[in-house]
């Protein structure tokens, strides 16, 4: 009997920075409307401000590019 090896998931392993960021992008993907302070983040992610404030800019890139990606998925090159 031959065994496979072993798929790997589709998904990357992320380190915890990675992490964070893909945490406080989903807070921001959640919020009805409502704004989401860098002090509130600091404080749910139990940071010192400056790694909120970095958490915070590095999401919104991330959504960014995560909009961007979506945007363009109905185009295909001819």
């Amino acid at each position: 009997m031959r065994l496979l090896p072993e798929q790997q998931s589709e998904d990357p392993v992320l380190d915890a920075v990675q992490q964070l960021i893909l945490t406080v992008a989903a807070w921001f993907a959640e919020d009805t409307g409502l704004k989401l302070p860098g002090a509130e983040v600091t404080r749910c992610l139990g940071v010192s401000p400056k790694t909120g404030q970095r958490r915070v800019i590095d999401a919104g890139k991330h959504l960014t590019e995560q909009r961007r990606l979506q945007g363009r998925g109905h185009l295909r090159s001819v």
